[in-house]
């Protein structure tokens, strides 16, 4: 018998009633050995962070491992109690008791290596094992966490790591949509996406699904499906290797990522070091240079221009920079837009996406959307635009690319969520 690997998310284990759901689609993988990841209940880390600040503007961030690591241990001892109740035998592990080394990043740190044969042995003696997601161990003993959507991560390192061939993601949605479906209702989920396209699609702001997980699957040809809780018998989204797919060359969702912003910058004299203030300065507060743009000027009075597009995570933070990066340097002129999103079409056209990119522009131009940049890649464009234009163009490109065309996707029902 294969072992199989699962994941579930906050909201599959909000409360008590979620988690006896939980316990039941578990029960429908037996005979088979089975490892569940879990997250924290609901909102649990919200909380405990919320808790924290309350008591420090700056949380020392090794005690806020240690705190936040405490919300994924209380759901492990839940689900393990439920399923014993139902006649399984369980057994919860934390990240260390499951054996999984991580680097000492406090708040953003990478598994390294997971001693597997510990889960083995449990393995030999219970039904269930229930791993704590989102958490490791230094070598040096430190509790630490793998960063927000850090169970993905755990779950499909676990599979890996256990020799399993698949491992199924349970979240609150039938799989990966074309778009966010609270925003554009035309959304359908997809039966199966590539590696490359579904990380692309995360790392441009769908949620669904960490970037990181989707790595370590296309790594060690894990099959990853991401699946809902609340309807088990759907069998959601397959996330695997492009040969498999085989897919003809076609776009296949688009994604929005808030908090961009950009910064012009012009020079009224040479300043040799200039982008390398800048990069610095904005790496310093924790921004993320997404594209730099170096143009000399045809106006006298100024050598030159920079134009910097990042994304940002505090916009308190970001404006602080910006603005003490202006006090420093009296021969530049900075003038900087924070209200920006970006929108991301993914995938890739039989003719190139030079095209499609150059109609991308002209879809959203004929609505009267303002497109400050556009970047273009062998498997996305993307387009940045003013934060309040963000969701009908992110509507106008999934309804002219014809995202919710029969691709390999299916409509999903209304469903109704377990209390």
């Amino acid at each position: 018998m294969s072992i199989k690997v699962l994941k579930f998310g906050g909201s599959s284990v909000k409360n008590i009633g979620r988690i006896e759901h939980v316990a039941d689609v578990i029960a429908g993988y037996k005979p088979d050995p089975v490892v569940v990841v879990v997250s924290a209940m609901g909102d649990t880390t919200d909380h405990l962070l919320n808790l924290a600040r309350q008591c420090s503007t700056a949380p020392d961030q090794r005690e806020l491992d240690l705190l936040l690591s405490t919300g994924e241990q209380v759901s492990i001892v839940l689900l393990s109690l439920i399923l014993k109740a139902k006649g399984l035998s369980a057994k919860s592990l934390t990240g260390q008791q499951a054996g999984i080394s991580t680097t000492d990043e406090h708040g953003s740190a990478r598994i390294l290596d997971i001693d597997a044969e510990q889960i083995r042995k449990e393995l030999e003696q219970h039904d269930v094992v229930v791993v704590a997601g989102f958490q490791g161990v230094t070598e040096s003993g430190q509790i630490t966490t793998l960063g927000r959507g850090g169970s993905d991560t755990t779950a499909v390192a676990l599979a890996a790591a256990l020799g399993a061939s698949e491992c199924d993601i349970y979240t609150d949605v039938d799989g990966v949509f074309t778009a966010d479906p609270n925003s554009i209702k035309e959304a359908i989920p997809l039966k199966e996406i590539g590696y490359a396209q579904c990380v692309t699609l995360a790392r441009n702001g769908a949620q669904v699904i960490h970037p990181r997980a989707v790595e370590l699957g296309e790594q060690y040809d894990v099959v990853v499906r991401v699946r809902n809780t609340f309807n088990p018998s759907n069998p959601g989204t397959e996330i695997k290797g492009e040969s498999e797919v085989e897919r003809v060359k076609q776009f296949c969702g688009v994604a929005v990522d808030a908090n961009q912003g950009s910064i012009l910058i012009k020079k009224l004299k040479q300043a040799n070091n200039l982008l390398r203030e800048v990069t610095e300065c904005l790496n310093e507060c924790g921004a993320l240079v997404d594209n730099i743009k170096q143009v000399n000027s045809s106006d006298s009075a100024f050598y030159g221009s920079l134009q910097i597009c990042f994304q940002y995570k505090d916009r308190e933070r970001a404006e602080s920079a910006i603005s003490l990066l202006n006090q420093e340097n009296p021969y530049v002129s900075i003038c900087a837009d924070l209200d920006l999103c970006k929108v991301t079409l993914v995938g890739s056209d039989a003719q190139g996406n030079a095209k499609a990119s150059i109609r991308a522009i002209g879809i959203l131009e004929e609505s009267g959307i303002e497109v400050k940049s556009i970047r273009t890649s062998d498997l996305a464009i993307s387009c940045l635009v003013n934060k309040v234009d963000a969701q009908i163009a992110a509507r106008l490109i999934h309804e002219a690319f014809q995202l919710s065309a029969d691709f390999g996707a299916t409509k999903t029902e209304e469903l109704s969520l377990i209390a």
